[in-house]
């Protein structure tokens, strides 16, 4: 298959909204092992947020780049060795970046079939949040049947999809939220208990709700919660550690004062009070575990058994044109949406 023209939104050095160019370029056939998507739509996430303004570790040295974590589209062409896709497949899939494009080359072990219920939205918004939380929760946190949890960013994408899981498993779950139009949508979700960071007092509510402490607190805001988290852990508690969303400014740009008040109000655990408080403190970030492929296979073999089932509710999604990039960068470092966002092409 010769080059074909494509569509990609690059970032050719990090700054504000306006680093988002769209260009016109043409892309090859795929190689050994890879599948060629034309995308129908791509997710946002914070981490492209953090890309785009030079923030993110894993895309350092990489600029200029195309972001974007994950996408929905239907496969165009297939490299030699792949045999599990054909021309004209509906897929769902992850890439380290590039996923901002109207066509991908992508290895075949990062895609999987669409359920052919889904719309091509969900299939561009289910990946990257579920994934995250499942492995958060589980692999990371060691949940277990009686552990309660409380949820930071609970009306967010990974916020939402735990919220999803904890009420299979059938945990108390009490759901923090930054803006108090999102309680409905975390009680919703399945929260046992929702605390509106805008009306009420967190920490007053979260002692009231379990004086005891907490078994597992998953936190992506960083320096404005992470004290108090790990302060609020029992015993044998668990602090899961993804992200550091106080950290962005809404006016989308580097706030270079803001980041260094940040990076210093930021707590650093000591192993002498870990020890001695039976504490556990653990973070991750699903980008640099992209060649552990067969935990992600079956974690995602378990999503998709339980939303065959029925069991994982919609996602709130938010649907923007691709042209529309910046505004939807713009409305999530906001703080006010609720569940995804989504490029459509």
């Amino acid at each position: 298959m010769p080059h074909s023209p494509r569509k990609r939104i690059i970032i050719k050095k990090p700054g504000g909204h306006d680093a988002l160019q769209i260009t016109d370029d043409r892309i090859g056939p795929p190689a050994p092992g890879e599948a060629q998507v034309e995308v129908k739509a791509c997710g946002v996430n914070f981490a492209d947020i953090a890309v785009r303004l030079g923030l993110y570790r894993a895309a350092k040295d990489l600029y200029p780049l195309t972001p974007g974590l994950e996408f929905s589209g239907v496969v165009r062409e297939v490299g030699e060795e792949v045999h599990e896709f054909s021309e004209g497949d509906r897929v769902f899939g992850v890439c380290r970046f590039g996923g901002y494009a109207s066509s991908i080359n992508c290895p075949s072990h990062q895609l999987w079939p669409m359920p052919e219920a889904w719309s091509y939205e969900k299939g561009a918004t289910f990946a990257v949040v579920y994934l995250t939380a499942y492995y958060g929760i589980h692999h990371v946190g060691h949940l277990s049947e009686p552990d309660k949890v409380l949820l930071h960013s609970a009306a967010g994408g990974v916020g939402t999809a735990a919220l999803h899981l904890l009420r299979i498993n059938g945990n108390f779950c009490a759901a923090v939220v930054g803006r108090s139009h999102k309680r409905e949508a975390a009680a919703k979700a399945g929260a046992d208990l929702v605390i509106d960071k805008e009306t009420q007092d967190l920490w007053a509510e979260a002692e009231k709700a379990s004086p005891e402490g907490w078994d597992l607190i998953l936190d992506a805001n960083g320096a404005s919660t992470l004290k108090g988290s790990y302060e609020h852990l029992r015993p044998q508690g668990r602090l899961i550690i993804y992200g550091f969303a106080s950290m962005f400014s809404p006016s989308g740009k580097k706030n270079i004062p803001k980041l260094l008040w940040y990076y210093l109000k930021t707590p650093r655990f000591s192993p002498f009070d870990l020890t001695t408080s039976n504490k556990t403190v653990a973070g991750f970030n699903l980008i640099y575990l992209f060649d552990k492929v067969e935990p992600f296979r079956k974690i995602m073999e378990i999503l998709l058994r339980w939303d065959a089932k029925g069991l994982l509710p919609s996602m709130p999604v938010k649907s923007y044109a691709f042209e529309e990039a910046a505004k939807a960068h713009r409305d999530l470092e906001s703080g006010q949406t609720i569940g995804k966002l989504v490029l459509t092409i």
